[in-house]
C-alpha cells in the first residue's frame, strides 16, 4: 500500500467521521455538554474531598515503574475501556438505550476530572507533570474516541432501521474494529509513557 493510498484512506475516514458528527448535531452537542459538565464536576469534587484520600492508605495507588504492575495496569485499563466500549455499543441501538450510553460517558468524564485533580493535589509538581503530559491527554483522547464511536454506531443503527442495505453490517464491523485498535494503541501508549516517567498513578478510571 503506497503512502498516497494510505493518505487517501485516512482522508476518507476523517471526512466520514466529520460528516457523521455534523449529521448528528443534537446528539453531539448533548454528549459534549454532559462530558464537559461531568469533567468539571469531577475536578470540583476532587478539590473539595482530596483530604479524604491520602498516600498512606494507598487508595488506588499503583507504581508503574514495577514491570509486573505495569503489565497488570495495562490489562486493567484495557479491560475498563472494553467494558465501556461494549456498553456504548449496546446503548447505541436506539434512542431509548442511547441515554444509558450518555450516562456512562458522563461518568467516565467525571472520573477523569476526579483522577486528575487527586493526582495534582496529592503528588504536587510530579502529579501535575504526569497529569498534563500523560494521563489527561491520553484519557481525554480515549473519551473522545469512545464518544465518536458511540455517535457513529447510533447513526449506523438508525440508518439500518430506516433504509436497510447490505453495506451497513460491513460499515459497523469497520467502525468496531477500528475503534478497538485505536483504544488498544492509546492504552499501550499511556502505559509506556507512565512507565517512562516511573509514575505513580491513582487508578480511579
Amino acid at each position: 500500500m503506497t503512502n498516497k493510498h494510505k493518505n487517501r484512506l485516512f482522508a476518507n475516514a476523517t471526512s466520514f467521521v466529520i460528516d457523521t458528527i455534523k449529521q448528528c448535531k443534537i446528539k453531539s452537542i448533548i454528549i459534549t455538554s454532559l462530558v464537559v459538565i461531568a469533567l468539571i464536576t469531577g475536578i470540583i469534587v476532587g478539590a473539595r474531598t482530596h483530604n479524604n484520600y491520602t498516600i498512606s492508605n494507598n487508595f488506588g495507588v499503583v507504581d508503574i515503574s514495577d514491570n509486573g504492575v505495569m503489565s497488570s495496569t495495562f490489562f486493567t485499563r484495557l479491560l475498563s475501556m472494553i467494558v465501556v466500549f461494549l456498553i456504548l455499543l449496546a446503548s447505541s441501538y436506539n434512542n431509548y438505550t442511547f441515554v444509558i450510553g450518555i450516562i456512562f460517558l458522563g461518568y467516565r468524564a467525571y472520573l477523569l476530572g476526579l483522577n486528575i485533580c487527586l493526582m495534582v493535589t496529592i503528588y504536587g509538581f510530579s502529579g501535575i507533570v504526569v497529569s498534563v503530559i500523560v494521563a489527561f491527554p491520553c484519557q481525554l483522547l480515549t473519551l473522545l474516541v469512545l464518544s465518536v464511536f458511540f455517535i457513529m454506531m447510533s447513526k449506523t443503527f438508525c440508518d439500518y432501521r430506516s433504509f436497510g442495505g447490505c453495506s451497513t453490517p460491513k460499515q459497523k464491523s469497520k467502525i468496531i474494529l477500528t475503534t478497538l485498535c485505536v483504544l488498544l494503541l492509546l492504552c499501550l501508549l499511556e502505559t509506556l509513557l507512565l512507565a517512562l516517567f516511573s509514575a505513580k498513578v491513582i487508578l480511579v478510571i
